[in-house]
């Protein structure tokens, strides 16, 4: 008989097997040990158990699923607004027996009692609370396609898909580079250098990508003045295991209106590469939406192919019986019954 529950302080070592057996594809990380997952996922601030459901069978953990929230538009705290299912799986051989279509309802639920009418399957900035890091590489895109059995489950389950974003990657075991004399020139006149004042000095930001090795770094000007173009590179080293090789992230590309369509991007992109080769990294990963024909140009002129694409599903949810609206809850508040259920030290 199946049974279904919330999370338990005991229950991080089955999760993490559970990770490791349903075989998610190129994108999830593998390898990894409980307190990475204590870093990405239980010890976030609006981490709630209730949103955090499993299924047992006798008492062995055979699935579950996870819902969470984003930000308020000024990424001081979380929304209610929207709702997001960032994981769910089931082990292989408890498979097509329901439990997942009721894991999935139960998320449901748990997100429109919050007052979330509206929610998307598969995590993708900013609605990204959890598993930043070891699902979808750089960041996390949504389900990937290379985990061919997202899809047709979402899909089933009266999801439309919402949109798409890239998943390129560039081999840095090739030491040759674009160039050309647009690139030499910007190279002349500027220099590859650390902002000493952050780019993202947000809460939410600090979650999710702060809680892991980034640095930003900036195409300068030699003779000084704003930067011609910015990026934040962040380590994977939760995805040695499973791809058998270092790399990097890359983030957040931004270049000035007065600067675009000059090269600066690419020039960036270019620079940025052959520094972190002369540090024994081998692949350089970035994510862009599907639609922004611009972002993916500037990619690809530095070198970049696509690999992988994830898609963001969503779904409206029927509005309950009694009216709730969203609200705002603040970073480290966990409702009554979510306190009496966790602490922030995971027992293995």
């Amino acid at each position: 008989m199946v049974e279904y529950r919330c999370f338990r302080n005991a229950d991080p070592p089955d999760l993490l097997r559970l990770w490791h057996v349903c075989q998610l594809g190129r994108g999830a990380a593998s390898g990894i040990d409980i307190d990475i997952f204590e870093t990405v996922v239980f010890s976030q601030p609006y981490f709630d158990p209730q949103g955090l459901i499993l299924a047992t069978v006798n008492g062995e953990v055979v699935g579950f699923v996870h819902a969470g929230f984003g930000p308020n538009h000024e990424e001081t705290h979380i929304s209610t607004h929207r709702g997001v299912i960032c994981a769910v799986m089931v082990a292989p051989k408890f498979r097509r027996q329901g439990i997942g279509r009721e894991l999935m309802r139960r998320a449901e639920e748990y997100l429109r009692q919050r007052g979330a009418p509206h929610v998307f399957a598969g995590a993708a900035t900013p609605f990204d609370p959890f598993y930043f890091g070891i699902y979808g590489g750089c960041q996390p895109a949504g389900f990937l396609e290379s985990d061919p059995a997202a899809a047709p489950f979402v899909h089933a389950m009266g999801y439309t898909e919402h949109h798409r974003r890239l998943v390129l990657q560039r081999s840095l075991q090739d030491k040759g580079s674009p160039g050309g004399l647009r690139l030499m020139s910007i190279r002349r006149a500027s220099k590859l250098c650390s902002p000493e004042v952050p780019a993202h000095p947000t809460w939410w930001w600090s979650t999710r990508p702060g809680r892991l090795d980034t640095l930003e770094l900036a195409l300068m000007p030699k003779s000084g003045g704003e930067p011609y173009a910015s990026i934040t590179v962040v380590g994977l080293d939760f995805y040695v295991h499973k791809w058998q090789q270092r790399g990097i992230g890359l983030m957040d590309l931004s270049v000035p209106e007065r600067y675009r369509r000059k090269g600066y991007g690419q020039a960036l992109l270019v620079e940025v590469c052959r520094r972190i080769r002369e540090e024994m990294i081998s692949i350089a990963e970035a994510h862009v939406d599907a639609t922004d024909t611009a972002a993916f140009g500037v990619f690809q002129a530095a070198g970049f192919a696509p690999i992988d694409t994830g898609v963001v599903y969503q779904k409206t949810l029927a509005p309950m019986l009694m009216s709730a609206e969203a609200t705002e809850v603040e970073p480290v508040t966990l409702g009554a019954a979510a306190a009496e259920e966790v602490s922030f030290e995971v027992v293995a």
